[in-house]
């Protein structure tokens, strides 16, 4: 009898390993595949909808916008490209702190967004954070040094913390990269009023104007300007335009207050002072000089329920208004005698 052969079993069995092995890799690799394109497919979707809210939000419809940004997140979650962008809408909408929120998220992922820390910056500038808003737009810088948004946000956190010459030269730098850009040009105006510079002052409120006709900003800018200089006769027109074109802006009825007040007609600059009050309760401002008027239209009582209202908002103005309050009744007194 012949022997009988053994089958090459390991052979074999190696053999079907071989070919299991060739099975999955193709297995696996058509699944990595599907993957991948199941992702560029859900990014590619996600940019389509990033596309569509910015061309919303240049049409204004901000609402729609957020709402596209926030489907793209779902299809992208690490798209930091629409939270930046949702973040600048919420900014915009006056929702600080969610804006706060998708502005940090967006750095987190891409810590070089330059957009996302300019916008940042805005948001804690609003917030009251000046230093952490400077911090932001010095960053931006860094990365493009020819940004004039950046410069401009800068100037506007030193000028409200009071370097008035930080913030002109932020405006100045803001203004040599793109003249046309109208809040950089109020933002000048104000600080040249603060530093008493007031033919500046008034020559930047008009360019604005020239480049956006229907800018209540500069109107109100260019008007306390002209109240200012006491050409009152110009400075009553823009703070009217100003209300025409805003009805609840606050800020022209208290430089049309002011106006009024030093034109000598304290029956309209009381009222304008009450507009204020209704649209701003909390300017303490507005409390105390619509009670000084009051006080010299010999309405004492009234007055003195202003005086009060405007300490509860500001203890600190206590003794400034003790001295105001004094000289209008030395005024009076004299006047009598």
């Amino acid at each position: 009898m012949q022997p009988i052969t053994k089958k090459p079993l390991v052979l074999m069995r190696h053999s079907s390993v071989l070919k299991a092995c060739t099975v999955w890799s193709w297995v696996l690799l058509f699944l990595l595949a599907s993957v991948a394109q199941a992702q560029e497919a859900r990014k590619a979707t996600a940019a389509s909808y990033l596309e569509r809210g910015v061309s919303l939000a240049k049409k204004g419809e901000m609402n729609m916008a957020i709402a596209d940004f926030g489907i793209a997140l779902q299809f992208d979650p690490n798209y930091a490209a629409a939270y930046s962008n949702r973040g600048d809408l919420l900014y915009r909408k006056g929702e600080y702190e969610k804006a706060l929120g998708d502005l940090n998220r967006a750095l987190e992922i891409n810590p070089r967004l330059v957009e996302a820390y300019v916008n940042r910056g805005a948001v804690r500038s609003q917030m009251g954070d000046r230093d952490g808003s400077i911090s932001d737009q010095n960053k931006a810088l860094e990365l493009n040094p020819r940004l004039a948004m950046a410069y401009h946000n800068r100037g506007v956190a030193r000028h409200d913390k009071g370097d008035l010459e930080g913030a002109l030269a932020d405006f100045d730098r803001a203004l040599k990269l793109d003249q046309r850009i109208v809040e950089t040009l109020c933002f000048r105006a104000m600080t040249r009023i603060r530093r008493h510079d007031l033919d500046g002052a008034i020559s930047d409120a008009t360019r604005a104007i020239k480049l956006r006709p229907d800018f209540v900003e500069a109107y109100v800018a260019r008007g306390a300007s002209r109240q200012l200089k006491g050409d009152m006769q110009a400075a009553l027109p823009d703070l009217n335009r100003a209300i025409e074109l805003d009805p609840r802006c606050a800020d022209a009825y208290f430089n049309r207050a002011n106006t009024w007040r030093a034109a000598g007609n304290l029956s309209r600059a009381i009222e304008d002072y009450g507009r204020v009050i209704k649209l701003k309760p909390q300017s303490a401002d507005a409390w105390a000089k619509r009670g000084l008027l009051l006080l010299e239209k010999g309405d004492e009582a009234e007055a003195q329920r202003d005086f009060a209202h405007c300490l509860t908002l500001e203890k600190g103005r206590e003794k400034i208004l003790e001295q105001e309050i004094q000289a209008i009744r030395k005024t009076k007194l004299f006047g009598r005698q």
